[in-house]
């Protein structure tokens, strides 16, 4: 079977596309950027996997992705069939800009050139980008219009570094991206593209996480609607994307994209059927969590329904190319927050 290089593989995304990758037989090879975190992703995925599976996962140390020369080591001492890159920062908080744009924008410029240089078996590259660098924030709830994979966040550079946060993420999402586009155009590499756009992720913690403060951005959400003295007034946290997936079906799309024919130099949005609100999940909550009921928010915020969609509704998306291209099946909010619940419940006090 394949040999695969994973870049960023102690995060919440990568660590299912492991998972995915080895349970379909890959060998992978994985950068980290310590040791430590190598070996933590192994003990937490060892839960998932059999030794065997696990036997063919190895960590190659990359402590600062935005190297220009990053990966120039792991290329050369290891012979790949194709190259999953997921290592960027979801950091909305960010001072400085650059904290999200150096690693995003610099690890992408600098692996494409390191893949087409150095490691002349690499067929494919798959990013994982976001369906940040689709919609156009500006809009809104932008009710009834049906996003695709041809749409493309307007956001300039000039906003992307005008010291917002929100910005900074989204621009820097984008930029990514259009910099992998630019360079096979450009260059014209011996490998191909293809590009993820996955919007709010949930799902099951599979990485290591060795307290509820260090879950990631999305999961720290959630989690927030479970933890005693966050929703005092018992108000719903309002949510401000329509869209979401389950990070274990966007694992799986990384991996069925390796070898999908047709998704040669494509993009895809990787998002579930329908729309979601935190109205929504705090109801899967309360009914699968009874224990958690009391603590759990009930009330709706303004600008929203009873139901707690926005009122006027909202945008979707068109996910019907990765279903076609992919082959990819989506599971429902009701199994995805009962996977999140489950794998956070030892954390809640």
């Amino acid at each position: 079977m394949s040999t695969i290089l994973v870049t960023g593989g102690n995060g919440f995304v990568a660590a299912q596309v492991l998972i995915a990758a080895l349970e379909r037989d890959y060998t992978v090879v994985s950068t980290v950027r310590t040791e430590k975190k190598g070996e933590e992703t192994k003990t937490a995925l060892s839960s998932r996997l059999s030794p065997a599976q696990l036997s063919k996962l190895s960590f190659a140390i990359v402590p600062v992705i935005e190297d220009e020369h990053a990966f120039d080591k792991v290329l050369t001492e290891n012979k790949f069939d194709a190259v999953v890159h997921t290592a960027t920062p979801f950091i909305l908080s960010a001072k400085d800009p650059k904290e999200i744009t150096g690693p995003a924008v610099g690890s992408t410029k600098s692996l494409f050139k390191a893949i087409n240089d150095l490691a002349p078996t690499v067929k494919r590259v798959v990013l994982t980008s976001s369906f940040a660098s689709v919609v156009d924030p500006a809009k809104g709830w932008r009710s009834g219009y049906v996003y695709s994979e041809k749409d493309w966040n307007p956001i300039s550079w000039e906003e992307t570094h005008d010291g917002d946060g929100s910005h900074a993420y989204y621009g820097a999402k984008k930029w990514a991206e259009k910099a992998a586009w630019e360079y096979m155009e450009e260059n014209k590499p011996h490998f191909d593209l293809v590009a993820l756009c996955p919007p709010m992720v949930f799902g099951q913690v599979a990485q290591y996480v060795p307290s509820a403060e260090a879950l990631n951005t999305s999961s720290a959400a959630l989690f927030q609607m479970l933890s005693p003295g966050a929703n005092a007034d018992g108000s719903i946290p309002p949510h401000s994307v329509a869209l979401w997936v389950n990070v274990a079906d966007l694992g799986t799309a990384h991996v069925l994209a390796l070898s999908a024919k047709d998704a040669s130099n494509k993009r895809f949005i990787i998002a579930a059927d329908g729309t979601y609100n935190n109205k929504a999940i705090c109801d899967v909550f309360r009914s699968h969590f009874p224990d958690l009921a009391s603590r759990i928010p009930t009330k709706v915020p303004e600008g929203f329904n009873e139901d707690g969609t926005p009122i006027g509704g909202s945008y979707t998306a068109d996910n019907s190319l990765s279903k076609e291209v992919l082959g990819l099946k989506y599971q429902s909010l009701e199994d995805t927050m009962v996977q999140f619940g489950e794998s956070v419940k030892k954390f809640v006090q």
